[in-house]
């Protein structure tokens, strides 16, 4: 059981609240928008490395990204390929430029196709935002915002999460594990600084856990096909509650989902 009075909830959205379908043999939502963009502007403008890009290679390249962005996993892409000879990402780059507009773009239509929620999700939000905490829910994210705004629409989430308290990639200058976001969340809620450790933060991802934890906030994991409990509970930054499910959530907070 959770020990203390939760004073504000903050959730990330892929893999958290949205299930991103790891481990599908097509790939995650996001893996296949990115592969399709890939493939897309290789053959577009003669790039055959683009074009040849497995599946493992575009999975990896987005767990192995120093920051949690699109971006960032395919200039890890760029990198892994020969494509770019630094980790430094050139944001200018027109064919990065390009293959980020084209899976923004694609990633839309697969996600009103196959997005659903992480199983329990939407109950949960909805028993732990009964009462006073239902004002003190924020969204973490560093997806683009539209998508953010799909997912919460299909879901009916949208009254726990008003404008002011979605903070996407068009918020932040620094993604995760830069805790910038978290802070902008945490900010959101209005609650005075001596609440942050009182205020739990839903995460999946290394990188997400890093940052809501360097912001001095409760972390919550939840494991997926790509961390485990073991991965979770052994990370340098490790969470402070690891669940493997929302039910098992709605026990620790005493909650009937």
């Amino acid at each position: 059981m959770i020990n203390f009075t939760v004073k504000g909830a903050i959730f990330d959205v892929d893999d958290t609240l949205l299930d991103n379908k790891q481990g599908a043999a097509e790939g995650s939502l996001h893996e296949r928008s990115r592969l399709a963009a890939l493939y897309t502007v290789g053959k577009k403008h003669g790039i055959p490395q683009l074009m040849a890009v497995t599946s493992k290679q575009n999975l990896d390249a987005f767990l192995t990204a120093p920051v949690h962005t699109l971006e960032a996993a395919i200039w890890n892409i760029f990198v892994m390929t020969g494509l770019a000879d630094s980790q430094v990402i050139n944001p200018e780059d027109p064919i990065l430029k390009e293959i980020v507009a084209l899976k923004n773009e694609l990633h839309e239509d697969i996600l009103l196709k196959y997005g659903e929620e992480m199983p329990g999700a939407i109950k949960f939000v909805r028993a732990l935002g009964k009462g006073d905490l239902k004002d003190k829910f924020a969204i973490a994210s560093t997806a683009v915002r539209r998508d953010v705004d799909v997912f919460l629409k299909m879901t009916k989430l949208k009254e726990f999460f008003p404008d002011a308290r979605i903070k996407t990639k068009e918020s932040i200058t620094h993604p995760k594990p830069n805790p910038e976001v978290f802070n902008l969340a945490f900010d959101s809620l209005g609650l005075p600084e001596s609440d942050r450790e009182y205020v739990c933060v839903f995460e999946d991802d290394p990188r997400g856990i890093m940052a809501a934890k360097a912001a001095g906030l409760y972390v919550c994991a939840i494991t997926t096909a790509r961390f485990d409990r073991k991965a979770l509970a052994s990370l340098e930054v490790a969470p402070d509650l690891i669940a493997d499910s929302y039910k098992e959530f709605a026990k620790y907070f005493g909650l009937k989902i």
